[in-house]
């Protein structure tokens, strides 16, 4: 029982080093299980630990309970709804210093504290003090006075130890867990009858049940022991990112060192921001993203006062002018989340999620705009690279991967493609490596304003409660920043191509393909532009996980091509290979992408049966809402091109559609699903596939990427296989 409940979480207590060993101390059970339904604590707060004083079969284990109350600490806010902003900009205006002298780089660092100090004590002098709010007894009056009843049974039964006191007292129990069962059966139904989209409930019901909070298990140490306590876990995260931000090797490059040590060329300079931008900026800016270390947030930002705005403009121009970037804007706060389906007792299973300042984030915008302004994007950044560029998505990409495979099978070739995981591509960049190639194609200005920004960055960790010294950054672009990706992508932007083949490239994700006649042939061709990259790699300490990448061979014929070769070692062959959220399968038929989806939408469907099943009291239209919001981005996504699978195939997912209307409505068996799609204004999978398409072509139509519009163009492939493609899914 007292394992039962602290699993279902139904208590909540603090460990005083008082343990209760089970089964020695089962009379005390009761008293806590009452207290926890009485009390309705939310969590349980205990110590377990084995116990190896005894020498037996079986592992005992030791459980620490107490009987107080674990109080948790609020997390501090600068702002709340209740902040008086007219305060808070009358507190900002009397204490700012617009003339304060910028021409060193101490006096920006300074400027820097100065500005962010004066926020934080002008945001908590206008913010009221946050009330702890008290766990409140709501159950009802008669379920207090059967608890009390029982409770008195007890203790005569403990006193007499009568066979009919323990009947009674039976009885009594009985009674109270189906009153308590039946209240909670009604306050669940009144909240599920309650909910609307208006005021956020539908979406706070939901977001558990996308984005699951997963608890932090021990992790394991090197040497096999176990960390259990939170400054444990952070020490075990904080040792395992020191070595994921260093470079594959330290080998220093005299060339690169030499390049980067000689004097920069002049430049013209960088245009100068104004407040209006600065105002922009902020605006765009998400009000509840989480902060960084100094704790300040969009909205404190969006009610600055003109004087405020003018010298922040002030200090991002003077960073500019000295190509300097300030100290405390590189420190990075970062927290661990688990990465689904992953052992959750290796560090290695958790990805690490930076905090940074936003003032820094808005200063980042603002350079890259500056930068795209003067490099030509086109130039700078490959044509077949489409992550992280406006009017590019991983759809267009994924058509290319398509359209060369159309290619192959209708004119009796071999599709020969491999497609490669980077390790750890974003945490791994070469900072020397990134310099000397910012250096060649950007202004000196530039150059030296990004050498200092990568340069001295650091970063904690924080847990419950817990966070851990400051560790160097040496490798890597700053992660969660807004410069981040468009360093990546030119970082990357050389990658090596070549004639014969065709090269698909989605920030990190990498496929690289080449058709023959001979299947030896486009085997060939694959491994000559492998030997190039692999060079490449070499160079600028670049690693390929090659247990994660995959070699299939697209045909429909039965032979196979030889096994390529990466770094010595051989490319995984498989006859499914899943790219960009898409399963492509040998022939494409995208049975395998069909069959993926109608899993994953049973697996979200179990989830949201509480609320979208047969017995939920939420209403029809909220039922609606859910499916359209959660469940259909499921199947749609890259209905442009899987919508050209067998009609079999896709009669797959309109039969979980009718399904799943028939369950939301509870509609009986003699009504059609036409009638449930008409009613309820669905349409069916077939027109979602013409709608979905025509828009698709219509986006692509006249794009700037010719690597696009030769995907709409071209419609010269001769047709040899009784089947539709992309294309032919506009009517």
């Amino acid at each position: 029982m007292l394992l039962r409940a602290i699993q279902q979480n139904n208590l909540d207590y603090l460990s005083t080093g008082e343990p209760t060993y089970w089964p020695a101390d089962r009379n005390r059970i009761p008293d806590l299980l009452d207290f926890a339904i009485t009390k309705k604590i939310p969590s349980t707060h205990c110590d377990i630990k084995s116990s190896f004083d005894l020498s037996s079969d079986h592992s005992p284990i030791i459980i620490t309970v107490s009987t107080e109350i674990l109080t948790k600490e609020t997390v501090p806010h600068l702002c709340t709804k209740k902040t008086n902003w007219e305060k808070y900009q009358e507190y900002i205006n009397q204490r700012i210093k617009p003339n304060t002298r910028l021409k060193e780089h101490d006096e920006i660092e300074k400027a820097v504290h100065d500005f962010t100090v004066l926020l934080q004590k002008a945001a908590w002098n206008a913010t009221p003090p946050h009330c702890q709010k008290t766990i409140e007894n709501n159950l009802p009056l008669r379920i207090k006075e059967m608890v009390l009843e029982k409770r008195r049974a007890r203790r005569i039964w403990q006193t007499t130890r009568n066979p009919n006191d323990k009947r009674y007292l039976n009885r009594l129990t009985h009674k109270l867990h189906a009153t308590i069962q039946d209240f909670n059966n009604e306050t669940f139904e009144y909240y599920i009858t309650n909910l609307e989209p208006n005021d956020h409930s539908l979406w706070r019901a939901t977001k558990k049940l996308k984005r699951p909070t997963t608890p932090i298990a021990p992790l394991r140490r090197e040497d096999g022991t176990w960390a259990r306590s939170n400054s444990e876990k952070a020490q075990i995260y904080a040792e395992h990112l020191v070595r994921t931000f260093t470079p594959l090797n330290n080998q220093e490059d005299e060339e690169i060192n030499s390049y980067l040590d000689s004097p920069c060329q002049l430049s013209p300079p960088i245009r100068t921001i104004t407040p209006n931008e600065v105002i922009t900026q902020i605006k765009i800016t998400n009000s509840h993203k989480t902060p960084g270390h100094d704790l300040i947030v969009g909205e404190t930002l969006k009610h600055l006062p003109r004087k405020a705005i003018v010298f922040l403009t002030t200090l991002y121009n003077r960073m500019l002018h000295l190509s300097y970037f300030p100290e405390q804007w590189k420190f990075a706060q970062i927290i661990m989340i688990a990465k689904p389906g992953k052992p959750p007792t290796e560090a290695t299973s958790y990805r690490p999620i930076s905090l940074l300042p936003v003032l820094s984030k808005i200063f980042e915008r603002l350079l890259q705009n500056r930068i795209l302004e003067l490099s030509n994007p086109d130039n700078l950044i490959p044509i077949h690279q489409f992550g992280f560029r406006e009017g590019h998505s991983t759809i267009q990409q994924c058509h290319r991967i398509v359209h060369a495979i159309r290619d192959g099978l209708e004119n009796k070739k071999v599709c020969a493609a491999v497609f490669l995981d980077i390790q750890q591509a974003f945490d791994k960049v070469w900072h020397q490596g990134l310099l000397y190639k910012i250096k060649k194609i950007m202004p000196s200005q530039l150059f030296l304003l990004l050498k200092s920004y990568l340069s001295n960055r650091y970063f904690d960790i924080k847990t419950t409660k817990v966070e851990t010294n400051y560790y160097p950054i040496k490798a890597g672009v700053p992660q969660g920043s807004v410069l981040g990706p468009l360093l990546y992508l030119l970082y990357t932007a050389d990658i090596p191509t070549a004639n014969e083949t065709t090269m698909a490239t989605f920030a990190d994700d990498t496929a690289i393909l080449a058709l023959d006649q001979n299947p030896i042939a486009a085997s060939k061709k694959l491994q000559n532009h492998l030997n190039i990259l692999q060079h490449w790699l070499n160079k600028w300490k670049i690693k390929v996980n090659n247990d994660k990448s995959v070699h299939i061979n697209f045909t429909t014929r039965s032979t196979e091509s030889p096994q390529p070769m990466l770094n010595g070692e051989f490319i995984p062959r498989k006859n499914e290979v899943k790219y960009l959220g898409l399963h492509l399968d040998q022939k494409l038929t995208w049975k395998a992408h069909i069959k993926a989806k109608k899993l994953q939408l049973n697996i979200k469907t179990n989830k949201m049966n509480w609320l979208i099943g047969k017995k939920s009291k939420l209403s029809l239209d909220n039922k609606l809402i859910i499916y359209k919001v959660i469940l259909k981005p499921i199947w749609t996504y890259g209905i442009e091109l899987w919508g050209c699978a067998k009609p079999t195939n896709i009669k797959i997912l309109q039969n979980y559609q009718s399904k799943i209307l028939r369950i939301m409505t509870n509609a009986p068996w003699y009504v059609s699903n036409q009638t449930l799609h008409e009613d309820l204004k669905i349409p069916y999978i077939k027109e979602v596939i013409h709608s979905q398409a025509a828009k698709y072509r219509n986006r692509n139509t006249n794009h700037k990427n010719k690597l696009i519009n030769q995907l709409i163009s071209d419609q010269t492939v001769p047709r040899r296989l009784k089947r539709q493609w992309p294309e032919d899914l506009v009517k």
